[in-house]
C-alpha cells in the first residue's frame, strides 16, 4: 500500500516521506468536528496548549520554535490570523471597537487628507492591523536587537505568537470587562496597553535575553515608532492614492 498523498510505499501506521496517516477514511461531518476539536485540545501541539505556554513563556516558546522544536506548538502565523479574527469579530459585534475609537472625539475632523486617513482607519483598522502591526513589529525589533543576530523571519515568530496571545487576553478580559462596565472604556483601553507594554517586556526579555530594563525601554521605543511609521503608512497611501487619481 502506497502514501495517497505522496506515494511512498508505507510501513507502519504514518508515512515515512511525507508524514500523512496511512488511515485516510472518507471525510463526514464527524470527521471534520473532530480535526477541528483534536486541532484546538490536542495535548501536544494544540492550540490550547500553546496559549497556556504564551501566558507567562512568550519568549521562550519563540526561541524553542525557532530552535527547531515545530512539532511540539500550533504554527505562529495561523496561531495569529485564528486569534485576530475572533477578536476582530468579537470586537465589532460586542461594540468594542466603536468604542474605542469613540474615545478620540476629533476623529473625521481637520482637512482632506487627515481625516481620509481617519475614515480608512475606522473602517479597515482591524484588518489592517492584521498585516501591518506583525511586520512594522518584527522589523522594529530586528532592528533594535539586531546585535542578536536573529534575522527578520526569526522576530516575525516571535511578534506572531506576542500578537496572538494578546488578542486572546483582549478577547476573553477587555471585551467582557467593556461589556460589564462600558462607561469604563478610557480606562479598559489604558490598562491595556499597561498590560500590552508589560507582556512585550517579558517576552523580549526571554527571547533576547537582554537586561530587563534596557529591554523596557527598546519595547517602549518600537511601540512609539510602531504607532508613527503605522499612521504613517496609511496618510503614505492617501497621498499616493490622491497623487495617481488627480
Amino acid at each position: 500500500m502506497n502514501c495517497k498523498n505522496c506515494d511512498t510505499p508505507l510501513n507502519g501506521n504514518f508515512c515515512s516521506n511525507c508524514g500523512q496517516k496511512a488511515d485516510t477514511h472518507h471525510i463526514t461531518f464527524t470527521h471534520f468536528l473532530h480535526e477541528f476539536f483534536h486541532a484546538f485540545t490536542h495535548t501536544d501541539t494544540g492550540i490550547l496548549l500553546l496559549m497556556k505556554g504564551l501566558i507567562t513563556r512568550p519568549g521562550f516558546v519563540a526561541r524553542e520554535y525557532i530552535d527547531g522544536k515545530r512539532k511540539k506548538y500550533f504554527n505562529p502565523l495561523t496561531f495569529l490570523v485564528i486569534l485576530s479574527s475572533v477578536y476582530t469579530l468579537m470586537s465589532y459585534k460586542t461594540g468594542y471597537f466603536e468604542a474605542l475609537t469613540g474615545v478620540n472625539p476629533q476623529a473625521g475632523r481637520g482637512s482632506g487628507e487627515f481625516r481620509e486617513t481617519m475614515e480608512i482607519m475606522l473602517q479597515n483598522g482591524k484588518v489592517m492591523n492584521l498585516f501591518l502591526m506583525p511586520v512594522i513589529l518584527s522589523l522594529l525589533s530586528w532592528l533594535f536587537f539586531r546585535r542578536l543576530k536573529t534575522n527578520l523571519a526569526e522576530n516575525l515568530v516571535l511578534n506572531s505568537f506576542v500578537l496572538g496571545q494578546i488578542y486572546t487576553i483582549m478577547t476573553v478580559i477587555f471585551i467582557p470587562g467593556f461589556l460589564l462596565f462600558p462607561e469604563s472604556i478610557r480606562i479598559n483601553n489604558n490598562v491595556f496597553h499597561l498590560l500590552m507594554l508589560g507582556y512585550m517586556t517579558i517576552a523580549y526579555h526571554q527571547f533576547f535575553k537582554g537586561n530587563i530594563f534596557v529591554t523596557l525601554l527598546k519595547v517602549i521605543l518600537i511601540i512609539v515608532l510602531f504607532i508613527l511609521l503605522f499612521w504613517a503608512c496609511i496618510w503614505g497611501f492617501v497621498i499616493v492614492k490622491h497623487m495617481i487619481l488627480d
